[in-house]
């Protein structure tokens, strides 16, 4: 299935699991222009748990990318956030348009998270 076929619940894709290579597969499909930003990350997140011996560097990545997904899976709540960065941004915005943007991307990362599993 390619991003411009909707699932039937009205997502571009199914979440994925989160692992590095569905991660990948559904940013390739999702938004090929943060690939490239996925690969570098991954081998420093690699890199890092080597030279640490620890996972978390591992983990962070798996969950910034699934939030990722989350959040690119839906078109509507990927122009909402998109959108509200924009004005958050904006040295002009108002100090309303600007606290709805704050709560715009709030509510949207804690919903993408939920979806993940956090």
């Amino acid at each position: 299935m390619t991003a411009q076929h909707a699932e039937a619940d009205g997502s571009l894709i199914a979440q994925p699991a989160m692992t590095r290579e569905a991660l990948r597969d559904a940013v390739r499909r999702l938004d090929m222009p943060s690939l490239a930003a996925f690969d570098k990350e991954c081998h420093e997140a690699f890199d890092r748990a080597a030279e640490t011996g620890a996972i978390n560097p591992l983990r962070f990545f798996l969950i910034k990318w699934a939030t990722h997904v989350a959040i690119h899976r839906w078109p509507m709540r990927s122009a909402a956030l998109a959108e509200a960065e924009r004005v958050a941004g904006d040295p002009t915005a108002g100090e309303k348009a600007f606290q709805v943007s704050m709560e715009t991307s709030s509510r949207i990362l804690a919903e993408a998270q939920r979806e993940i599993g956090l």
